[in-house]
């Protein structure tokens, strides 16, 4: 959504829009998807802050987004539009809904009878977004909230209100930045280097560091990442599904950190989704309007290879005025 650590809001140029290959992806993504949005964009670096002087370009935003991630547990996928508006270069908001797409792999079902495919429509989120690039110092932040609107057999909601709290910091030297990011929430969230098979609800705090090399259309990414959960933790899974009844609940506290594979709820203490690993990705940017990702992560306590993709299209020229 995780716009997912793959954001829209990418900063518009005023030049000519090359308005028909927006129109051309924008016909693309409609006939994919009904007009609901992918997952929220989270602070990551994507650029570093000799590149982004200018911050937000004021007015209203748009952007279509075809992303997904496939490992041996699951394959989560996701596609939708984005509409949102920036009050100035420094503050914006933006809303949607995601819809999702989820497939489970034919070892995973042959295991569990129970864990099945899913579609549907994911939680209302509202995103407030700030930002201050400059040469010496970049930092933006974010509060990401959601409705828990979604269907919670398939995974695709906790069944409680979230919200996180992130911000990013990161230091150009020519064209690497070292960066670093720090949030904190009552749910896992969900990045472009990895979308969990299963939802989490409980406290924590997500680290990441690494370093990018942004050279003009395409650019290169590398870190670690930790999370630090506390207290109780719920998992939902997005590959198992609960019996017929009305609602699905966990039996008793567990420990098993692939309880999503053969259970709908899953809950325990905070090992239950503490994770660490590292990731990487390519980023490539033909035009201003199209952008193009992939991406990897391995999750050490999962012993998970994620491998995922982006495909980003920048709407905004079609509801925004060009400059003359």
């Amino acid at each position: 959504m995780n716009f997912t650590h793959g954001s829209f809001r990418e900063n518009v140029s005023s030049r000519g829009a090359g308005i028909a290959g927006v129109l051309f992806f924008c016909m693309l993504f409609l006939a994919l998807a009904p007009p609901v949005v992918a997952q929220a964009p989270i602070p990551a670096a994507t650029h570093p802050a000799s590149k982004e002087e200018g911050g937000f370009s004021p007015g209203w935003t748009l952007g279509a987004r075809f992303e997904g991630d496939y490992s041996s547990e699951a394959g989560v996928y996701n596609v939708g539009t984005a509409l949102g508006y920036n009050f100035s270069h420094h503050f914006g908001v933006d809303a949607g809904v995601p819809f999702y797409f989820v497939s489970t792999p034919t070892a995973t079902k042959q295991a569990n009878p129970g864990a099945v495919s899913g579609v549907g429509i994911g939680n209302t989120f509202v995103d407030l977004l700030l930002t201050y690039p400059n040469r010496s110092l970049n930092y933006s932040s974010a509060v990401h909230l959601t409705a828990p609107i979604a269907d919670t057999k398939k995974g695709f909601s906790t069944g409680h209100a979230t919200w996180n709290y992130t911000n990013h910091i990161d230091r150009a030297f020519g064209d690497w930045s070292p960066f670093i990011d720090a949030g904190v929430g009552n749910t896992i969230l969900d990045t472009k280097y990895f979308t969990r098979p299963f939802m989490s609800f409980g406290y924590n705090a997500a680290f990441t560091g690494g370093l990018e090399y942004d050279k003009g259309p395409f650019s290169l990414q590398a870190g670690a990442y930790d999370v630090a959960p506390w207290g109780n933790q719920t998992e939902v899974s997005r590959v198992f599904r609960c019996g017929g009844g009305p609602s699905c609940s966990t039996a008793g506290s567990s420990h098993n950190r692939k309880g999503f594979t053969s259970s709908n709820v899953t809950s325990g203490g905070a090992d239950l989704v503490r994770d660490n690993g590292y990731e990487a990705g390519f980023d490539f940017k033909p035009v201003y309007y199209l952008d193009f990702e992939f991406d990897y992560s391995r999750s050490v306590p999962l012993h998970l290879n994620n491998y995922s993709f982006g495909i980003g299209v920048n709407l905004s020229s079609l509801v925004r005025p060009r400059a003359h």
